[in-house]
């Protein structure tokens, strides 16, 4: 009788093998690739998120196929199941160009490492400076949230400008309203430059303080 170990190790040389046989079909010349997508285990995609979430020039796939793969750290050979993509990009929104590098082990070796590492007063001050925005964001504004707020502005973190940007939408001065406006007409043509992300952000800031407007006057 085999351990449950063993059923495990069985299960995953299986898939390892099936995923390696859809590889090889996917990679294989056109006149050998029309398979119907069920007889690979795919999981259709939905192009409908895809597209909101995702900035690429290249095709969006039609469907998710188990993919072979070698951990970074460890070394193991893995499998990406195609319902794991799905949730991957569909549900956590990651970048349809991103793959999986680390089996389960290493992943949660990482995030152990990376845990320890914010531990301790001082240790994860972009952590500390993103939840200071939040509470800033939710209180009047004051002279000294203003002054925090314009120094993130300048930050070298894009998230911390990001979160200054909601701040300034969610207070709405006049002063407020007017620097949004001049972000959100810095616009570039590099999709990953900062003026076209904080156009984007000071667009959405905006249009969340047209809503709130809105809502206000239509209570009254």
């Amino acid at each position: 009788m085999k351990s449950n170990k063993q059923r495990r190790a069985k299960i995953k040389a299986h898939r390892r093998a099936r995923a390696a046989r859809a590889d090889a079909r996917l990679r294989a010349p056109d006149r050998q690739r029309h398979v119907c997508p069920h007889l690979l285990g795919a999981e259709p995609a939905d192009l409908d998120v895809l597209g909101r979430y995702n900035n690429t020039w290249g095709p969006l796939p039609g469907f998710y196929v188990t993919r072979p793969f070698t951990c970074r750290d460890c070394g193991s050979e893995e499998v990406w199941t195609a319902k794991q993509q799905k949730w991957w990009y569909e549900v956590v929104h990651g970048s349809i160009e991103s793959n999986a590098v680390r089996c389960l082990a290493c992943r949660r070796a990482r995030r152990a490492s990376h845990a320890a590492s914010r531990q301790g007063e001082g240790a994860n001050r972009l952590g500390d400076a993103s939840a200071r925005l939040r509470v800033l964001a939710c209180a009047a504004p004051t002279a000294d949230a203003r002054a925090e707020v314009a120094a993130a502005l300048e930050s070298k973190w894009w998230s911390l400008r990001t979160l200054a940007i909601a701040a300034l939408g969610r207070w709405g001065a006049d002063e407020d309203i007017a620097r949004l406006r001049a972000l959100a007409d810095a616009r570039c043509s590099s999709w990953r430059s900062w003026e076209r992300v904080g156009a984007h952000a000071a667009a959405r800031a905006l249009a969340g303080r047209l809503r709130s407007a809105a809502d206000e006057g239509g209570a009254k």
